[in-house]
């Protein structure tokens, strides 16, 4: 029986279904010697709320919280077959990220599989055109689709989304987020 398990999509979940947006989510993988199981980390950087309303902003911001420190997190994740080993939102130049690292067995991203043919491994993204996409690997672009594809045999994969014009996106949530943290 094939194990698979999604790239934590929940926080992905919160941020577009919610209120929250970010500038930029990075996912590095790195495979073991195996290639059936590895290391993750997903990145968000320069977390916003899209709500002008500040009670909204600061509702956005304890939803954020509770993802982050809540059990429920973790839970999910052992359910789809991960290990969350590490999990921190921070400060970094005025702006809010956040990020969090495990383990896992074979691999799914948003949804869709990562697979292997022909001594390559590939997976397909949904990516608009409001976004740009980066990887150490080869890339096939349509307006609202990035084929990504590597060598069967590397170990260390980069994935980063960056959602164009984000200058006029969204507010800033650092304020709670220093209450909260002293």
């Amino acid at each position: 029986m094939k194990k698979i398990f999604t790239i934590p999509i929940l926080f992905a979940m919160i941020i577009l279904n919610g209120c929250l947006t970010y500038h930029v989510l990075e996912y590095t993988i790195e495979y073991a010697d195996d290639f059936n199981s590895g290391h993750f980390t997903v990145k968000y950087s320069d977390i916003r709320s899209s709500e002008k309303e500040v009670e909204k902003q600061k509702q956005d911001f304890d939803e954020l919280i509770e993802l982050y420190k809540g059990d429920n997190f973790l839970l999910d994740q052992v359910d789809e077959g991960i290990y969350v080993k590490d999990r921190e939102l921070y400060e970094k130049d005025g702006k809010l990220f956040g990020s969090y690292s495990g383990i896992f067995q074979k691999l799914e991203i948003d949804n869709n599989e990562m697979k292997t043919r022909n001594d390559e491994r590939y997976i397909l993204l949904d990516i608009g055109p409001d976004m740009d996409i980066e990887t150490n690997g080869k890339i096939y672009r349509s307006e609202y689709n990035a084929l990504l594809v590597w060598p069967i045999d590397k170990k260390k994969l980069k994935i980063k989304k960056i959602v164009k014009d984000y200058d006029n996106v969204g507010f800033s949530i650092l304020k709670y987020y220093k209450e909260w943290n002293q």
